[in-house]
């Protein structure tokens, strides 16, 4: 076996090493340097080894001794300063500016990494940019006045533009208008690979090829030397920089990102490692380069945002250059603040939400590994033609939605959305869907992939128990990235075929806004589950007596375990064996002592959302299994009370 291919499969085992979850990792490692011996030798396993110990240390994090760092980013309402190579969000501080050398007295407050189904967005953000937590600031001195070009630029940006664009485009700050051109051109940083491509394609045009590399080597240190260190640029760098070597490509594409996957694992998840690597290997292994773009594209965006367009594969050349046309057009309004206008129609009218077109044909769902294996068998296991490659494509497009309508699982699912309430019910066979409450704003885009995750872009009904905000607050999000069937506000029952949501209070003058919440009962096979929002133990004791024989499995809390619900009267009747608990203790304490109490003396199980994570309760017959995002896992059977 080659140099070449051996360096490619240490790449392929680092993808396999870094995709796994950091307990399983320690048993992994040994099985990976055991095959790595016996396929390519020693030399390898030991490259491969100092690749993971690398990853160890780049990442190792150790509180700062002195907290003195540079301003990195400023956003609405944080500054970012970065100490010690790692990052800490400062907020109300608004006479900082970019690249101010500042130190500052506080207690460094780390972030809170919450388990669930789903790769939360959030911590993949944290992680990413390596964003430890937040600083209680008690004093902050600005050292030095940032006085870089980046900073100036910044500065200009602020001054000019409301809309945000040109942050997005200069600034990588989050656009506008979310959508496929945004996430995959502007943030999966493709201006800045095709910025490069097209600064090499004109100097060839003047000078020969070893003028034009060190000319292209020069361009690229003075920009990462005045615009800064990020992994796009870093990863230019890298690919740069191995072009002096007389490797072949595959050996150079294989080494670059080993090396980038060891100093930046969690981008592991990022358009700007996924879609370039892709686009290196495409051109080596010399695949048709639309045929293979075309055939790949689905299977990457549902795997890193859960949701593919087809127009955004067969325009992917031409979104690429309208992104670098904004890139320089952007550049142009700082000098030029006049041609602003025609940036934000130019970026308005790339936005996929403005073409009815672009939803005609859309994949939602993720994957998975076993998928994702079969997808890449299939289309690329030998060359095809570009005939073979539409129909196989065409197959794995139809297998991939029809697995979503062939699941015979009725599932709850109870998000870990902080000191909130949202639950999805799933009924089998895709008949139907329906979200009772939304969480909080902040929780949105957890919320948003979770429903990505599970396949849906639809909701047959949104039910929202009150107006709350940790039970409304994802409704402008839902408008937004969903279609609803209907929004439901009043004490209607729900309906799909044989499967009814009951809706058991109306709401009542006398009752403040907490106890005129919504209280549903979902029954499958037997198995009934109780939703009861925000209720107290007055408007309990008014439902039992309405439903004095009432009985159920599963009870959703009242009032995230507040102490002013959960009371005797209601677990006596209801006799629950099972109680789901949506709470962030953080904030009020929740679940009180007294709650706990009550559940222990009537014997029921308790699982929270804050310690075990997402809870997905899945009924098949007569079976209902239990399971949580942190591991845990249970079966219930229905039983005769």
């Amino acid at each position: 076996m080659s140099v070449e291919r051996k360096l490619f499969i240490v790449l392929i085992f680092l993808f396999l090493y870094s995709m796994t979850f950091q307990p399983f990792r320690f048993f992994l490692l040994p099985l990976i340097l055991i095959l790595l011996l016996v396929k390519t030798g020693l030399r390898f396993c030991v490259w491969f080894l100092m690749l993971v110990i690398l990853s160890f240390f780049a990442n190792h994090y150790s509180a700062p001794l002195k907290m003195c760092g540079t301003v990195s980013d400023i956003r609405e309402k944080a500054a970012y300063v970065r100490i010690e190579g790692f990052e800490y969000s400062v907020f109300e501080q608004k006479n900082l500016s970019l690249d101010d050398y500042v130190c500052i007295e506080g207690e460094i407050m780390e972030d809170s990494h919450r388990s669930t189904f789903v790769s939360d967005p959030i911590t993949r953000w944290a992680n990413q940019r390596k964003h430890i937590g937040s600083i209680d600031v008690k004093s902050l001195n600005v050292i030095q006045k940032g006085t870089s070009v980046r900073s100036k630029v910044f500065q200009r940006v602020i001054a000019i533009d409301d809309s945000g664009w040109l942050k997005t485009f200069l600034f990588a700050h989050p656009a506008p208008i979310v959508g496929h051109f945004t996430i995959l051109f502007v943030s999966g940083g493709l201006i800045a690979s095709s910025m490069v491509s097209m600064i090499r394609k004109l100097l060839g045009f003047v000078f020969e090829e070893k003028k034009r590399q060190i000319i292209m080597s020069i361009l690229l240190i003075l920009s990462v030397l005045i615009w800064g260190k990020s992994f796009v640029c870093f990863r230019l760098l890298l690919s740069d920089g191995i072009r002096y070597s007389k490797l072949t490509p595959l050996a150079r594409v294989s080494i670059v990102y080993s090396l980038l996957l060891s100093l930046f694992p969690y981008h592991i998840s990022h358009p700007a490692l996924i879609i370039p690597l892709t686009l290196s290997l495409i051109r080596i292994f010399g695949y048709t380069r639309f045929m293979t773009r075309l055939a790949l594209l689905p299977l990457i965006q549902t795997w890193l945002l859960y949701r593919f367009d087809l127009m955004s594969a067969l325009l992917f050349p031409v979104f690429r250059m309208a992104a670098l046309a904004g890139y320089i057009l952007s550049w142009l309004c700082v000098v030029y603040p006049k041609f602003l206008p025609y940036l934000i129609s130019f970026c308005q009218g790339l936005s996929f939400q403005m073409f009815p077109l672009f939803s005609i044909f859309r994949l939602t769902g993720h994957p998975g590994f076993i998928v994702a294996l079969i997808w890449v068998f299939v289309l690329l296991h030998r060359r095809l033609t570009k005939r073979e490659t539409a129909w196989r494509l065409c197959l794995m497009v139809v297998l991939f939605q029809l697995r979503f309508y062939l699941n015979p699982l009725t599932t709850v699912t109870f998000f870990n959305v902080g000191q909130a309430d949202s639950a999805l019910i799933e009924l089998p066979f895709r008949q139907g869907s329906w979200l009772i409450d939304t969480g909080r704003p902040k929780t949105s885009a957890l919320l948003r992939a979770n429903l990505l995750f599970r396949g849906l872009s639809h909701l047959d009904a949104v039910i929202i128990s009150h107006d709350d905000l940790d039970h409304s607050g994802g409704v402008d999000m839902l408008a937004r990235d969903f279609t609803v069937g209907q929004w439901v506000k009043d004490d209607r029952h729900i309906q799909s075929g044989d499967f009814i949501l009951y809706s058991l209070l109306k709401p009542d003058p006398s009752f403040d806004d907490n106890d005129n919440s919504l209280v549903h009962l979902f029954s499958v096979n037997g198995f009934s589950t109780l939703f009861l929002a925000d209720i107290s133990e007055e408007r309990e004791a008014e439902l039992i007596r309405k439903y004095p024989f009432l009985t159920v499995d599963v009870i959703k809390l009242a009032h995230h375990g507040s102490k002013t619900s959960t009371s005797a009267i209601l677990l006596a009747n209801t006799q629950p064996r099972l109680a789901i608990i949506s709470a962030d203790p953080r904030i009020y304490g929740h679940p009180h002592k007294q709650t706990l109490r009550s559940l222990w003396q009537f014997r029921v199980h308790s699982i929270s959302t804050h310690r075990h994570g997402d809870i997905r309760i899945s009924s098949l017959g007569n079976f209902h299994f239990v399971m949580s995002s942190s591991g845990g896992f249970g079966i219930m059977r229905t039983v005769i009370k």
